[in-house]
């Protein structure tokens, strides 16, 4: 049985922190400096109707290795209390990781409020760099996106600042490291750098995909062959 997470709105003083407990094993990170104010959250909604869920993709096991106090569940609940939209929820998001270390593995949200709902997906960099990658698209109006325990994230578009934010590293990162060649004919995509596919997780995630598009649009006949792996 899931908890039902409760956080009243309330000032703080200017010398107040907040300790960070890792959401999965309660395990002590470390503290940071609290903000002046933050909103009621009720779940994973805050006052301002911001929701953020989140699924683990894992990504690539060198990248897994946690360097810093931010885990995945703290970062999205510490967005709900300091965020009045999804854009600054992604924000406060991108900037915890930054100042103080990402721990966790990578992780697909969504993220919302009663106007834009976005896919942002977020993976840190090992052991030996601080802090993390990221993309964030935004799901244009009248579409629907699903994510279940894999990277959506493939085209990142670098001239659409408004439907598309990304870590300024993003790119030169996965050149870095290896996962993408700029020299290439093939395009730079999240998933085949930092996500890559395999067939295990296709075929235990994409069938979920198919069952939540299926509903959604019965017209288009979506053909099971998809998730069972048929070419």
């Amino acid at each position: 049985m899931e908890p039902l997470y409760w956080q009243e709105a309330k000032d703080w003083g200017a010398n107040d922190s907040l300790e960070i407990y890792e959401w999965d094993t309660h395990k002590y990170l470390g503290k940071i400096k609290q903000v002046a104010h933050t909103y009621k959250v009720i779940g994973n909604m805050n006052e301002f109707q911001v929701a953020i869920g989140e699924t683990t993709n894992g990504g690539r096991p060198e990248l897994q290795k946690p360097n810093g106090i931010i885990d995945y569940g703290s970062m999205m609940y510490i967005a709900l209390q300091r965020a009045k939209t999804a854009r600054d929820a992604i924000r406060v998001m991108t900037e915890l990781v930054a100042q103080y270390g990402y721990a966790s593995e990578g992780e697909s949200l969504s993220v919302s409020d009663p106007n834009e709902a976005w896919i942002f997906e977020i993976i840190g960099k090992g052991e030996k760099e601080k802090g993390a990658v990221w993309v964030a698209r935004k799901v244009p109006d009248g579409y629907i996106c699903a994510h279940a325990n894999q990277a959506r994230i493939r085209e990142v578009p670098t001239n659409d600042k408004e439907n598309c934010i990304y870590s300024p590293d993003l790119f030169s990162f996965a050149k870095k490291m290896g996962y993408w060649d700029p020299k290439s004919d093939k395009p730079f995509s999240f998933v085949d750098a930092y996500v890559p596919l395999e067939p295990g997780g296709l075929f235990l995630c994409e069938g979920r995909i198919w069952s939540i598009f299926r509903r959604a649009a019965p017209s288009q006949n979506f053909s099971p062959e998809y998730w069972r792996g048929v070419k």
